[in-house]
C-alpha cells in the first residue's frame, strides 16, 4: 500500500490516484491545523506556492521516500529540508502553452502590435515602416529545457535562426546552434527569450553588463521568472535606447505594485504571469503526478526528478 500525505483535497485527483493505484491511502493535511502526531507516509504531495509549515511536515513524517510538487516550478521550495527523499515536479506540463506565448510576443514585436491596430481612420492606409518578418531573424534562447525546445520548433518553422545555451555541451536539436558564451547568445539576438529556471546562477542574469551585449533594436521576452532580470538595469537600458522592447510575463514582485514603473513604460508589454494558462495544463500536471505514482508503486524510476544541487 502506498500512503500519500496530500495538501490537495480534490475529488477528481483522488479518483485518479485510486485508478492508478487502487490500494493507495490518502491522508489530507490542513495547513491551518496542528500536525497530527505519528505521521507516516511514503509520498508527500504539495504545491510550491503553499509553503507555510512545509519543512515541519517533512521533518515530522516518518517513512517519507518521495515528495512531488504539483506544479512546474520549484523556486522557493526548501530543497535542504527534503533529506534523502526523491523530489519530483510536473515540469514540462505547460511547455507548449508558454512557448506559444513567447512566440506570440515575438510576432507582436515584429508586426508592431498592438500599435498597428486602429480604432479610427488612419492618415496612412496600406503602408507602414515599422513592420517586418521574423524570417531570417535570430532568436536566442537562454535555457533550453522543454519550453526552449518547443519555442525553437516554432521559430524554425518560421525560418528563424535559433541560438541557445544550456548547462550541457550541446543543445542537441537539429537546426539549433549552441552559443559558446552568454555574450554571444545575447549579442546575436534579435529576440532574446528567457526560459531558464530561477536559481542562484540565473539570479539577475539580465543586468547592466549583459544588457550591454544586446543590439539597441533587440527585444527581450521573459516567460521564466522575474528573478532573472535586474529591473532597475532594464529600465535604464530601455530609457537609454539600448533595448527596443521588453515583453514581460514574469516580474520580481507579483502582483506588481500599482505604482511600479513597468506599468507605464512605453517600451514594456506586461502580462500577469498567464503564459501557462490553459485548462489542459492542469490535466497535464495531474497526469505527471499520477504517472509517477504508478511507477513508484512498482518501484520503478520516477520521471521529472529534481536535481537538488542544480536547483531544478
Amino acid at each position: 500500500m502506498v500512503r500519500i500525505l496530500s495538501y490537495l483535497n480534490n475529488q477528481e485527483l483522488i479518483d485518479g490516484i485510486h485508478a492508478a493505484v487502487p490500494e493507495a491511502k490518502v491522508i489530507f493535511i490542513d495547513p491551518s491545523q496542528p500536525l497530527t502526531e505519528n505521521l507516516e507516509a511514503d509520498c508527500l504531495l504539495c504545491v510550491a506556492s503553499f509553503l507555510d509549515g512545509l519543512e515541519e511536515v517533512i521533518a515530522a513524517t516518518k517513512g517519507l521516500k518521495w515528495i512531488h510538487i504539483f506544479g512546474t516550478g520549484i523556486d522557493g521550495f526548501p530543497l535542504e529540508a527534503t533529506g534523502d527523499a526523491i523530489l519530483t515536479s510536473s515540469r514540462g506540463a505547460s511547455a507548449v502553452q508558454v512557448a506559444e506565448w513567447a512566440f506570440t510576443c515575438i510576432l507582436a514585436a515584429r508586426k508592431n502590435l498592438p500599435e498597428n491596430w486602429i480604432s479610427a481612420p488612419s492618415p496612412l492606409w496600406s503602408i507602414a515602416d515599422n513592420i517586418g518578418a521574423v524570417q531570417g531573424q535570430t532568436l536566442s534562447i537562454f535555457g533550453f529545457g522543454s519550453i526552449g525546445r518547443e519555442l525553437a520548433k516554432r521559430a524554425l518553422a518560421f525560418d528563424m535562426q535559433v541560438l541557445a545555451t544550456t548547462r550541457h555541451s550541446s543543445v542537441a536539436m537539429d537546426g539549433v546552434e549552441t552559443a559558446d558564451s552568454l555574450e554571444a547568445l545575447f549579442a546575436k539576438a534579435d529576440h532574446l527569450v528567457l526560459a531558464a529556471p530561477a536559481t542562484t546562477e540565473t539570479d539577475n542574469i539580465v543586468n547592466a553588463k549583459t544588457l550591454s551585449y544586446l543590439k539597441p533594436e533587440a527585444h527581450l521576452v521573459n516567460i521564466a521568472r522575474g528573478s532573472l532580470v535586474d529591473e532597475n538595469d532594464l529600465k535604464q537600458a530601455l530609457d537609454d535606447g539600448k533595448l527596443a522592447r521588453a515583453s514581460l510575463d514574469a516580474v520580481k514582485t507579483e502582483p506588481l505594485p500599482t505604482d511600479h514603473w513597468i506599468y507605464g513604460h512605453e517600451k514594456v508589454f506586461l502580462s500577469p504571469h498567464l503564459a501557462w494558462c490553459d485548462m489542459q495544463v492542469i490535466d497535464a500536471i495531474s497526469t505527471s503526478f499520477l504517472d509517477n505514482l504508478a511507477l513508484f508503486a512498482k518501484q520503478e524510476p520516477l520521471n521529472n526528478v529534481v536535481d537538488k544541487e542544480a536547483g531544478y
